[in-house]
């Protein structure tokens, strides 16, 4: 792995130990159960799609239940209990009744959520039980097909309720890759984003212009949760310090921020809000990539460092256009808040003067009902 001077961490390590990963850690932990429903050759494919994958720290806890359709009834309370049941069926087979029970069993049963999985074109005699089995996530993947192991794995991601998908990534192998790319790209693009809403000054400290402290706090946690969050994902044990402790100098290597800094702040002219807004996107997308090869694989070389930075600056070149339009909106919108704010506050102000005057305008009436009626008479 690419080394880097203690010295250079200082500042990020402190903001490090600031950072309260409890919930994450229940979220990785929790219990969750897949049930596999299928053909026998359906879930032979299915086996190497999902448990096929990077397995550095391999999990001591199964999250899959793969039940052929001539056993549905057998494992009735898995199918009922699951957080969610995959209907994976082969088009070149052709079911037995038996088969067909267990399908048709399966509109019975109430797991809390349903994917149905075709490997091609299903055959004509089931295609009215799948209509009822389908929940609006059906899927339909090539044989063989390259992509077919990151279509599985999204739309089984997509499937699970939010609260489960880290969990189910941490022990099932086939979702990591997956997991990862789109982690990192959501949280990439949010610390873009961040900086475009904040109006970052600055967060390349190698280029000697002035940083946000406090801005930059806030992206350094973000990597820091992103890169804990692979860790979980890829099976590695849960103690944050020294998951950090081990992948700091992918975070901090001041060398990879001056390869995105060098190649992304001349991006547009000036050191204005997008060349850094890129910049951020880009610095973040490395560590993502880092982390997730190093938790893959347990290495990550200096030359993996400048193919992910090469990779991030590519990224972010195709987007500076998009982050032109939404730092636009973002300073338009600002101004178009600020206007309000103050039309509110003129409004407030106005009302408030109106509430007075009633107010006064109440006092008079009052006091000029008191003065007609006189002074009270005596007994």
């Amino acid at each position: 792995m690419a080394g880097a001077k203690w010295n250079d961490f200082g500042s990020i390590w402190k903001t490090i130990r600031e950072v309260d990963v409890t919930a994450i850690r229940r979220e990785a932990e929790h219990d969750v159960v897949l049930a596999v429903v299928g053909d026998r050759p359906a879930l032979t494919q299915a086996h190497g799609l999902l448990l096929e994958g990077p397995d550095l720290y391999p999990s001591p806890f199964a999250a899959l239940g793969f039940v052929p359709l001539d056993l549905v009834r057998e494992r009735e309370r898995l199918i009922s209990e699951a957080d969610l049941l995959v209907v994976m069926l082969h088009a070149d087979v052709t079911l037995d009744p038996d088969e067909v029970a267990g399908l048709q069993r399966l509109e019975a049963l109430s797991p809390r959520r349903r994917l149905l999985v075709l490997v091609g074109e299903p055959a004509a005699p089931e295609r009215s039980v799948l209509r009822r089995l389908d929940e609006g996530r059906t899927l339909i993947i090539r044989p063989g097909a390259a992509d077919a192991r990151d279509r599985l794995a999204g739309a089984v991601l997509d499937a699970l309720p939010p609260d489960r998908r880290l969990a189910a990534t941490r022990r099932i192998p086939g979702l990591r890759a997956h997991y990862a790319h789109k982690l990192t790209t959501e949280v990439s693009l949010s610390n873009g984003a961040f900086v475009v809403a904040s109006g970052l000054p600055s967060l390349v400290p190698v280029l000697n212009i002035p940083i946000a402290a406090a801005d930059t706090v806030v992206l350094t946690k973000n990597q820091a949760m992103m890169v804990y969050r692979l860790a979980l994902a890829f099976g590695a044990p849960p103690e944050f310090q020294r998951r950090m402790i081990e992948i700091t100098p992918v975070i901090g290597a001041a060398v990879m921020w001056r390869q995105v800094a060098g190649g992304l702040v001349g991006l547009i002219p000036g050191y204005g809000i997008v060349p850094k807004t890129v910049v951020a996107f880009a610095g973040t997308w490395v560590t993502g990539r880092a982390a997730e090869l190093y938790y893959s694989t347990g290495f990550v070389s200096k030359d993996d460092l400048r193919r992910f930075s090469e990779e991030a600056m590519a990224r972010a070149k195709g987007m500076a256009g998009e982050m032109t339009r939404r730092a636009r909106e973002a300073r338009d919108g600002a101004r178009r808040a600020a206007g309000g704010a103050r039309r509110i506050r003129d409004g407030a102000r106005a009302a408030g003067r109106k509430t007075a005057q009633v107010r006064e305008g109440a006092r008079r009436l009052t006091r000029g009902r008191k003065d007609a009626a006189g002074p009270p008479e005596r007994e």
